[in-house]
């Protein structure tokens, strides 16, 4: 996620704080120190970085138990609204997505526990409060804190956890998109009751309602297009009329195509076969860097996506996106096929739901 600053890897995962979070305990510490001073400032951003350590902990919990599943987790990134956690594609095996959207509202019952062992006879179980007076009201707080996000996340409220749970239950009995679209529905419905409340009561459950209710409309999405590409071999959609740059051109050369055709995207063959990509992204970049007389190969990428004719879109489409891809190369042995890019992909689905809308039996 963009203007983040990475703290370090757990578990190979790396950790990441979005500017808007730093916002957040700046706008804290402000507010606890007009209102009770300095020394109760430092208790509410010790109290705020105690719950999302929390958070992270949550995140971590569904990392690790998807990456069981072979889904990898690239990052958890902390926002003012909590932890989000980027993973590639939820498995569609509904039991999967049922342990995996579980285990976090369970980690967060299990640290209440833990703490409750260790302090509870001392603490109890208070409500959190943002301005913890003493380290009894602290803990009591955080054992708090931790069983109101467990009940908070298993609302059905797509794409919080609870949604995803019901997702799965609902998998069990019917099609995955049909599933996707009731859990979608119950989740606006509980987002704008989330808006609705918000408005009159609590002005933070009102943006947290308007998140869920866009993330929902975005997981929907992305499940439409993983339906549709579902299957369907990459030969299907892939670009076979492209032109090839060599690793010693000047990027000039390349610039002469994209002037004159629609092609973005450049294979680059050298004297071992295909040895790059040049994006869109590379090529402007390094003209801005090193001017158009600079030789293609220093600004091609050399990690780049190789997919077999019979590869799925779909799984196309995910590589692409979780590895941050505009294209990719089809290839068959040392033979160059094709080239695949998403606008390409989004093309493609949006012509073949064209077909299917004009004749639904095909």
């Amino acid at each position: 996620m963009r203007w983040s600053l990475e703290l370090g890897k757990i578990f190979g995962i790396r950790l990441r704080v979005h500017w808007t979070f730093l916002l957040l305990l700046l706008f804290v510490f402000l507010a606890a120190s007009s209102e009770k001073g300095t020394a109760a400032a430092a208790w509410a951003v010790a109290f705020i970085c105690a719950v999302f350590a929390c958070v992270v902990v949550h995140e971590l919990a569904h990392s690790l138990i998807g990456r069981r599943f072979g889904v990898q987790a690239k990052s958890i990134t902390l926002l003012p609204i909590g932890g989000i956690a980027a993973m590639e594609e939820i498995p569609r095996k509904p039991a999967q997505e049922i342990a995996i959207a579980i285990i976090g509202p369970f980690i967060n019952l299990a640290i209440a526990g833990l703490l409750y062992l260790a302090f509870g006879r001392w603490t109890g179980i208070g409500m959190p409060n943002l301005f913890p007076t003493s380290p009894r009201e602290f803990l009591a707080g955080l054992i708090g804190v931790n069983v109101l996000l467990a009940i908070f996340n298993m609302i059905p409220a797509f794409p919080m956890d609870g949604g995803r749970v019901l997702r799965g239950l609902l998998a069990m009995n019917m099609g995955y998109l049909r599933a996707t679209s009731i859990a979608v529905t119950v989740g606006h419905a509980v987002s704008a009751l989330f808006v609705f409340y918000g408005i009159f009561f609590n002005w933070w459950l009102a943006i947290i309602g308007i998140f869920l209710y866009l993330g929902a409309d975005s997981e929907k999405q992305q499940t439409v297009v993983r339906e549709a590409l579902h299957g369907v071999p990459a030969s299907a959609a892939m670009a076979t009329q492209f032109e090839v740059l060599h690793p010693g051109e000047p990027l000039a050369r390349s610039l002469q195509h994209v002037y004159h055709g629609y092609q973005e995207d450049f294979p680059v063959i050298g004297d071992g076969g295909l040895e790059g990509i040049l994006t869109r992204t590379g090529m402007i970049a390094s003209i801005h860097r090193q001017g158009t007389d600079a030789p293609v190969g220093s600004a091609m990428d050399r990690d780049f996506l190789a997919v077999g004719p019979d590869t799925p879109l779909d799984e196309v489409y995910r590589h692409l996106m979780t590895k941050q891809k505009t294209a990719a190369a089809v290839v068959e042995g040392d033979h160059l096929l094709g080239m695949l890019s998403l606008e390409g992909i989004g093309r493609f689905f949006m012509l073949r739901s064209a077909v299917k809308d004009h004749h639904p039996t095909a």
